[in-house]
């Protein structure tokens, strides 16, 4: 099986008597960078853009001020956390097996209105000397910290944009082989994750909510070298008929044949509509089941009949996870 199954939540919807409820799961996604590739280095390019002055200013309730108390080397320390934060994950991950990183001053400062590729006989020198096989590359890396003052509708707020060009090289071609730019917001405002506010809770200061925020780009760069679990919501509906209740029982209890025995029986198309509800909800049952093709022709046909009664709310919830399925399919 290719994902977990996580406690159900009901959704808000209700339409008629239909009630349609959200059912979260953890979906496995492969990696987005597949190279064959036992040893790699990692090092900053330390490129930035003639524009990007504001590395020692932040925002307070949307004025700009100029920070007094930041290291000079400030910049060298967030890449620095960024950088051994990448190399931490994709180690744990065992994506490579030995990682080289170059101190930061591997490349002198450099400026300009365009990013310039890397040169390959300037590839081939900085790998030549650990005899890697690929060159992770950070390409250029930007921060900017805002702090914003509690007021009637919302509590005291600190938030990192971060912005992070990286570059994938092979050693022995010496071409680029993969290119990605990551820009992040995170926020510090006393909720927890189920929305859930603390009280008392104080945002990090902004040295610290830089640091905080430059591990956090290092990792979700790192992602993208090993598959992942993540959390996404698929949707089911419950007509007012009691098989539907039953099926829905069945259903959140990860008992699919039984759940799918139930909505077969509805699934013909002198049942109307109902057929519609109840082809969406085998598709669901049957993506569980890992057997994405018959899901695919489950919704094939609910979408057939939802085009035949003209009902663009139901065309446009099947087209919805008619792409969803689709993706997951080009992903395995």
């Amino acid at each position: 099986m290719n994902y977990r199954l996580i406690p159900v939540i009901f959704l808000l919807l209700t339409s008629a008597c239909t009630v349609y409820r959200d059912f979260p799961i953890e979906v496995y996604h492969p990696a987005e960078v597949k190279l064959e590739a036992k040893d790699a280095a990692l090092v900053y390019r330390n490129f930035k853009y003639r524009e990007d002055t504001l590395q020692h200013f932040f925002k307070s309730d949307y004025q700009l001020f100029r920070a007094g108390n930041d290291p000079e080397n400030l910049d060298s320390l967030l890449v620095t956390a960024c950088i051994v934060e990448v190399a931490g994950k994709l180690k744990e991950n065992q994506v490579f097996e030995e990682i080289h990183i170059y101190p930061y001053h591997a490349f002198e400062r450099h400026t300009g209105e365009h990013l310039p590729d890397i040169t390959p006989a300037l590839i081939g020198q900085v790998t030549s000397a650990t005899q890697v096989d690929l060159l992770i590359l950070l390409e250029t890396y930007s921060t900017f910290f805002s702090n914003y003052s509690q007021t009637a509708d919302s509590p005291e707020t600190h938030e990192v944009i971060t912005a992070a060009v990286w570059a994938v090289y092979d050693a022995e071609t010496r071409e680029k082989v993969d290119v990605k730019t990551l820009i992040d917001t995170i926020y510090w405002n006393g909720y927890d994750q189920e929305g859930n506010y603390q009280p008392g809770y104080r945002p990090p200061s902004r040295l610290t909510a830089l640091e905080m925020a430059a591990t956090l780009a290092g990792e979700n760069f790192a992602k993208r070298f090993s598959g992942s679990w993540q959390t996404v919501n698929r949707m089911y509906s419950v007509p007012p008929l009691p098989d539907f209740s039953n099926a829905a029982f069945f259903l959140e209890e990860a008992k699919w044949d039984e759940a799918i025995e139930l909505w077969e029986k509805y699934a013909d198309n002198r049942n109307g509509k109902m057929a519609i509800d109840a082809r969406y909800n085998l598709a669901l049952a049957y993506e569980m089941k890992d057997d994405l093709v018959i899901a695919q022709s489950w919704l094939n046909e609910a979408y057939s009949l939802a085009k035949k009664f003209r009902s663009k709310n139901y065309m446009r919830m099947i087209e919805t996870y008619q792409k969803i399925l689709k993706n997951r399919i080009k992903n395995l």
